[in-house]
């Protein structure tokens, strides 16, 4: 190769160096931000799923949920993700429709036992089964009579449900059919006959001042095929697949 040829090929690749580091510093910039305990959790890949789709860079900070809103209400985040639609917040910022989740929470027992709770009532002195950190529904989160037991996940909860140690468990029924299918459990851990009449719908919202109000329409198509898709049930279903392998390891 001679001495011009060498020149050349350098020159080429420094070009190209230089329009990549180019298009990376100048890709826009978003800002998000999650709770501290849930930094690299659930919420922040559902965030960076919707930076990927919208081909821009995103900052992701660590601050209570509250403070979340605020920031947003103020545009000094962009945008918010695990957020239901309320009437009180109405005018704060901007919602995408569709909603992009909708969820259950529900009780799990051993089928042996799943007539021992009929009514909301017969949750009254039973140890029950929850997530660290989780709120679930008014009347059961404040209603001291019932024994709840933080465990670190739902993992822990079946085991201590197979073992006897509580008498029923908490949790989405979303991410835990799909693991008592994965455990061989589905004929062993079952939904209690009283089960809670709640639905949950997350939505995705912007703040008004962010310069995503450009791109409403382009938002509002990613949710549409995401959930048309089941993007963010893969993205759940993994999230949770990779916590209980790590739970299974420790």
């Amino acid at each position: 190769m001679t001495k011009l040829m060498k020149c050349f090929f350098i020159i080429i690749t420094l070009f190209f160096c230089g329009y990549s580091n180019g298009n990376q510093v100048t890709k826009p910039v978003i800002r998000a931000a999650v709770a501290e305990e849930f930094r690299n959790g659930l919420h922040s890949k559902y965030l960076q799923y919707f930076a990927d789709k919208l081909n821009v860079k995103i900052e992701i900070s660590t601050m209570p949920f509250a403070r979340r809103l605020l920031q947003i209400k103020n545009g000094q985040l962009d945008l918010i993700v695990g957020i239901q639609k309320t009437e009180d917040r109405q005018d704060e910022f901007i919602y995408i429709f569709p909603h992009y989740e909708l969820l259950s929470h529900r009780i799990f027992t051993l089928k042996n036992n799943r007539h021992l709770i009929q009514k909301y009532q017969d949750l009254s002195g039973k140890v029950i089964g929850v997530n660290r950190n989780s709120k679930y529904f008014m009347p059961f989160d404040n209603n001291e009579s019932i024994v709840k037991f933080k465990a670190r996940g739902v993992l822990q909860n079946i085991e201590l449900l197979k073992r006897n140690r509580i008498d029923a468990f908490m949790h989405y029924e979303e991410s835990t059919a799909p693991l008592l299918d994965e455990l061989d459990l589905s004929d062993e851990v079952v939904k209690s006959v009283y089960q809670p009449n709640i639905e949950i719908r997350h939505y995705i919202a912007i703040s008004k001042s962010s310069a995503l109000n450009s791109r409403l329409g382009e938002l509002e198509k990613i949710v549409e095929n995401a959930v048309k898709n089941k993007d963010f049930l893969n993205i759940r279903l993994n999230h949770y697949a990779q916590m209980n392998i790590k739970s299974i390891v420790q």
